[in-house]
């Protein structure tokens, strides 16, 4: 045993926080007023780190919370990605993180609702699975803000599209969304195991669907906007958040 601790130890620390992280999100997010349901990402992220630095008995959680925390390859230190809020312990290691990653669903336009189910999966669960995110340890967070506020739909949209990439998320067939372990009974948390490579420990994400208001007001949209986004728009998004 080295003097701050081993790899190890570390990892099973950030696993006994993973209870406590959860509820915390789910406690901050109830007291936050609803996004607009058509907000962008970001601003909400924001918003809901703030509160997340600002909560009461913030001094008790062995952890520090930082939004937009960026990852860097090792060897050329080009920037991997950014975390969206980053739960980290106060260990002597940059691997030991617990990630939480936003995804707006159920978004609200003036033709209907849009989904982004598939960007859920592919921009977000996928990024765990690859490694990219999370690397070094056990667990992982998305956290789905509903911004139409049905909460139940959007977990059967999700399941749905899970399943149809089960396969390429390392997960056993159907590809289940299955009831959380470490947070009993939150109707509002689901988990997915998945293996990632060679390691032989499965790999847990934690799926938090945070509901919006159907009532909320909406946002302005710029004058040249479009109700779904261009290619070249989601490509730019991608490069950003996973430049190489």
């Amino acid at each position: 045993m080295t003097p701050w601790g081993s790899t190890a130890e570390w990892v099973d620390l950030l696993d006994s926080q993973v209870p406590q992280i959860l509820a915390l999100v789910i406690e901050t997010w109830d007291k936050l007023p609803p996004p607009a349901g058509n907000e962008r990402e970001d601003p909400v992220t924001n918003r809901l780190c703030s509160a997340l630095q600002r909560c009461p008995d913030r001094a008790a959680y062995p952890f520090r919370i930082q939004p937009q925390a960026v990852i860097l390859e090792p060897d050329s230190g080009d920037e991997l990605g950014r975390l969206d809020i980053a739960f980290l312990p106060f260990v002597p290691s940059d691997e030991i993180y617990f990630c939480l990653e936003c995804k707006r669903i159920n978004v609200r336009t003036e033709n209907g609702i849009r989904p982004y189910f598939a960007e859920y999966v592919r921009f977000g669960m996928l990024r765990f699975v690859s490694g990219q995110y999370s690397g070094a340890v056990r667990h992982g967070g998305m956290l789905a803000f509903v911004l139409d506020g049905d909460v139940p739909a959007a977990i059967v949209g999700i399941q749905d599209n899970v399943k149809m990439q089960h396969r390429n998320l390392g997960m056993d067939a159907p590809g289940e969304l299955q009831t959380s372990t470490v947070l009993q009974p939150e109707p509002r948390v689901r988990e997915t195991r998945h293996r990632r490579g060679q390691s032989p420990d499965m790999f847990v994400i934690h799926h938090l669907f945070m509901a919006g208001d159907l009532h909320a007001r909406m946002l302005p949209e710029p004058a040249n906007a479009s109700p779904l986004p261009r290619k070249k728009d989601e490509q730019r998004r991608s490069r950003r958040k996973t430049r190489k």
